[in-house]
């Protein structure tokens, strides 16, 4: 009996969806073992198909991970249908075109929906953090704050190395303007589809001179045909300061003042003000976003709009963003004619905290934060105009507001030619409009200022990109020679303006209710045009399906370079193999589901830096350097040093790589190895005696390397009807070496100074030398005790009667005095190594993601301890708070270059939580989801400063990063 119920089919119903909970067209569904047996989901994602107990269900849909089944006693399988990165025949956004993942011969790694970084995203960028190999991204703490961004290395020394944005086929400028944070910012997180990273130059040289430091494509959202969808995803997040400053509580500082200063104790105040919590909160943020979306075969849209309000941890610190954004497509004419609409325009307003943080590490911690007799607003100030200020008067009495605006509007047009199959052109149009303004408003009350009357300064900025690009592209498969062929070959024309006025003053007096300045200090105002032209083409070819070959060439003409270098010429070649399509690797494909060996070369360029380098221009000099014609002075020109054939940054790599794939792709990833090398680098260089006006120019005179190895990895640990889990990882090990820098042949030349720091005037901690790391570390090896602590700077350690610096740095050439002769070279900001770990597990409706970040084998110069952690700082012109260190290192005077505060930075983050709650068929809700987000919550790390994760290697009392907490809700209707 129990048999015979065994084998009777039965209607097994239910609905399939994506990891957004919207519904899956199309999606097939079959009896494993009866290919005749099938169904596919209605608009609504909803089947129905017969089958028994014991019977497996196979679920498949294009560009999604397939799903297997068992049917037991529930007539309900519901299904959620992954995307699969790793899927070969997925298609892959590149430069002026598509590709499937399996005819790829670049180094290209797309980022989807499912795998981006969680929570309340201000920037594009950040969603990337951690999840691409060899992609450095390192965020501000200030909200809407831009990143450093490095993909593969430094490239350029004085030149930006950040990788080219492309957005829906059209290349960014990268400029920001007045009152605006990030560029990049107008863009809101939650629009985004995916994002295509470009690595190598094989991949990125269709950009030319763009694409030097590689391109990150973003593709945002579009319609879908089907009813209508609406979805809403909205948040509400806290943060709280997170880390240790290292200064003095108000009790250890009396005790400190007791110790080293006690003629100070008798002056200082009564109270116990902690001054980092009188300027910091606990800030709630709130994030919306609404889009309406849906269409027909013939039209589909994405409408959305979102408002973010973002607060910082430093009080008065603000970023609010409102948004809007649309997508249409419609295709005419028998289908012929594709029409793309897109448009996105954002509007922000900002609120910049002065950076008080340092002030309030070192005010005397016994002062009151107000006072009723003083003259500064109230407020408790030294009178002394060289004292460390008040951090909360410094706030309450500055205000400092940005707006800006940024729209990005295109229409592309991509015609099939009718009469010649294969055959397509496209002709894109945009126009990218920025536009801002600030303002600067210092009290006259804010002591600071108090001589000058006050301060006012205003700000106006306007960015405009205009760019045409057409492109014809054509397809032909050759069957007869087992061949497949695409060409692509177009025209690019870029014109961009800047113009930007400014005006300051003080002395501010009140006219009509509102602060204006009767000192007229200065104002500048000006206009910079620029024009790129570019003719490119690409081919790729395909051979038996086993061999893949690409190539391209750019032809780029500039007007940021002078006549004689105005055009530049890039171009790549790159081959690809897939060893398993061959006839004696059968044996492989019991192993191995993917193996292809890449292999590319290719030219990129960098134009990405000031303007009108080539041109002379005269400034008057100074009074003393007037020429006297009679009784007057006439003020003379001088003119700026150029040289006139400065040209492109070129960067040529080459790129070694293999994808696999194993256990029916449970296993997947790549591993690359590549070597870039960037002549004819920019840099503000001293020219050959006599040859120019001018000590230092612009010129093309260096180079530099990188070279290392990447891996990525992708595995299926689980995949079950009630668990999933999938894991990602990927590594990067990056060597970067300045390989010539001047043409000098001056043996005392040592090296450039850079990476200045507080402290002192004029101070530096780094420098640019040939044969070493960009930015290095330079310092004074400082001599350590038997327990490896270092001697302290009071006592004569070498018994020589006089206690100087030779009792405490290493004397490295023996002469008897220590200079900066005796400064080595002992550190480097940049990480050796990079590793991401990201987590997904899923167990019936709940969900759990992870991401673990982590840099390894770079250094920190921590100049917040080196300019405050000595005993003469408690009586330093007045009684302030030092930094901890004083007591382990025993220093009485200031030890600026020691290398004592070049530490280990590596560490290890974890960096995103979310944990999420899934509901279907909610009422009126197709899909409901309930989640909440936990960043920056835990980092392991040697390094005694506040936070490890320091942009150019000097923390120097940074905008501090929050650890933040945030609940939301998505829904879909």
């Amino acid at each position: 009996m129990l048999f015979g119920i065994n084998t009777i089919s039965a209607q097994i119903s239910g609905t399939i969806i994506d990891d957004t909970g919207e519904p899956l067209i199309g999606v097939n569904i079959s009896l494993k073992n009866n290919i005749t047996t099938g169904t596919i989901t209605d608009i609504d994602g909803q089947y129905s198909i017969k089958a028994k107990p014991g019977d497996t269900l196979s679920y498949s849909y294009i560009g999604f991970q397939p799903l297997d089944r068992i049917v037991g006693d529930n007539k309900t399988i519901n299904v959620t249908l992954g995307e699969s990165s790793e899927l070969l025949n997925e298609v892959v956004v590149i430069g002026y075109g598509t590709l499937t993942k399996k005819d790829l011969t670049g180094t290209v790694t797309k980022i989807g929906t499912k795998d981006f970084n969680k929570g309340s995203i201000a920037t594009p960028e950040a969603l990337l953090n951690g999840k691409v190999a060899g992609l450095q991204i390192t965020t501000g703490g200030e909200p809407g704050s831009g990143s450093s961004i490095n993909l593969r290395g430094q490239t350029s020394l004085s030149a930006s190395s950040r990788p080219l944005f492309v957005v829906d086929g059209v290349p960014l400028e990268d400029n920001g303007v007045a009152g605006g944070r990030n560029p990049l910012s107008f863009i809101n997180a939650a629009d985004i589809e995916s994002m295509t990273v470009l690595k190598d130059a094989s991949a990125a040289a269709i950009y030319g001179s763009r694409g030097a430091s590689g391109v990150i494509i973003i593709t945002t959202k579009g319609g879908k045909a089907g009813k209508t969808k609406i979805s809403y995803n909205g948040n509400m997040s806290t943060s709280l300061f997170s880390g240790d400053s290292g200064f003095l509580s108000p009790n250890n500082f009396r005790n400190a003042i007791i110790a080293k200063a006690p003629q100070e104790f008798e002056f200082l105040g009564d109270l116990n003000t902690e001054w980092v919590d009188e300027i910091t909160q606990n800030p709630i943020s709130t994030e919306h976003t609404l889009s309406v979306s849906g269409g027909t075969e013939k039209l589909t849209y994405n409408i959305s709009a979102g408002f973010l309000n973002a607060n910082g941890i430093i009080k008065t610190s603000q970023h609010q963003k409102k948004s809007l954004a649309g997508s249409i497509v419609t295709n005419l004419f028998n289908d012929n004619l594709r029409v793309k609409v897109n448009t996105r325009t954002s509007f922000m307003d900002d609120t910049f905290a002065p950076n008080t943080y340092g002030a309030a590490l070192s005010f005397d911690p016994t002062r009151p934060v107000l006072d009723p007799d003083s003259e500064f607003g109230g407020f408790y100030e030294w009178n002394d105009a060289l004292a460390t200020n008040n951090p909360v008067a410094t706030i309450d009495l500055t205000d400092n507001k940005g707006n800006s605006i940024r729209t990005l509007n295109s229409l592309e047009l991509t015609y099939q030619l009718p009469w010649l199959n294969g055959l397509s052109i496209t002709s894109r149009g945009s126009v990218d409009y920025q536009s801002g303004s600030s303002r600067l408003f210092i009290d006259p009350l804010l002591r600071s200022n108090f001589v000058n009357g006050g301060r006012l300064s205003n700000a106006e900025t306007t960015n405009i990109s205009k760019q045409i690009e057409t492109y014809a592209t054509y397809t032909k498969d050759l069957s007869s020679i087992k061949s497949k062929l695409t060409f692509t070959a177009g025209h690019s024309y870029l014109d961009t303006e800047r113009d930007q006025d400014v005006d300051f003053g003080n002395g501010l007096e009140m006219v009509d209710g509102e602060y204006q300045y009767t000192t007229d200090i200065g104002k500048d105002s000006f206009l910079v045009i620029n024009k790129l032209a570019s003719f490119f083409g690409r081919l790729n070819y395909t051979y038996d399906e086993k061999y893949l070959l690409s190539a391209s060439l750019r032809r780029d003409g500039s007007s940021r370079f002078g006549p004689n270098n105005r055009w530049g010429t890039f171009s790549s070649f790159a081959f690809g193999w897939r060893i398993l399509q061959e006839d004696w690797a059968s044996g492989l494909s019991n192993t191995f589901d993917n193996l292809k060996l890449r292999v590319g070369y290719g030219v990129t360029g960098n134009e990405r830096f000031g303007d009108y380098l080539y041109n002379t221009f005269y400034f008057y000099g100074t009074p003393d350097a007037a020429y006297q014609f009679g009784d007057q002075f006439v003020p003379t020109l001088r003119g700026t040093g150029v040289d006139p054939d400065v040209k492109w940054e070129e960067t040529s790599s080459i790129n070694l790589g293999l994808d696999f794939g194993l256990f029916d792709n449970r296993l997947s990833g790549s591993i690359d190895v590549y070597q870039k090398f960037t002549d004819d680098l920019l840099f503000n260089a001293a020219p050959s005696a006599f040859t120019n006006i001018s000590d230092r120019i612009t010129t093309n005179i260096g180079e530099m390397t990188n070279n290392g190895i990447e891996l990525s990895l992708n595995t299926v640990m689980i995949d079950g009807d009630s668990w999933d889990w999938d894991m990602g990882f990927n590594f990067t090990c990056n060597n970067n070496e300045i390989t010539k820098l001047d043409n000098t042949s001056d043996s005392i030349f040592i090296a450039y100074e850079t990476g200045g720091i507080s402290g002192d005037v004029g101070q530096t901690i780094q420098v640019l030398q040939q044969g070493e790391v960009f930015n290095a570390f330079r310092s004074y090896e400082h001599i350590l005790d038997a327990n490896g602590n270092p001697l302290n700077d009071t006592g004569d350690h070498n018994d020589d009667g006089i206690p100087n610096n030779l009792d405490i740095y290493v004397d490295q050439n023996g002469d008897g005095v220590i200079n900066e002769d005796d400064l080595i070279l002992n550190g480097n900001p940049n990480p050796k190594y990079i590793l991401g770990i990201t987590n997904n597990l899923r167990w019936n409706n709940w969900d759990l993601s992870a991401t673990l970040r982590s840099n390894i084998g770079m250094n920190i110069y921590n100049n917040v301890a080196s300019a405050a952690g000595f005993y003469d700082r408690l009586d330093d012109r007045k009684t302030n708070n030092f930094h901890e260190s004083a007591f382990v290192n025993d220093f009485t005077n200031r030890q600026l270059k020691s290398s004592v505060y070049i530490s280990d930075g590596s560490f290890l983050k974890l960096d995103n939580v979310t944990l999420s709650y899934s509901l279907r068929d909610a009422g009126v809700f197709s899909s409901l989801r309930f989640y909440t987000t936990a960043s920056n919550l835990l980092t392991i790390t040697g390094y005694e400063g506040i936070d490890p994760e320091v942009a150019g290697g000097i923390d120097n009392n940074q905008y501090p990063r929050s650890r933040t907490f945030l609940m939301g809700i998505s829904a879909n209707f």
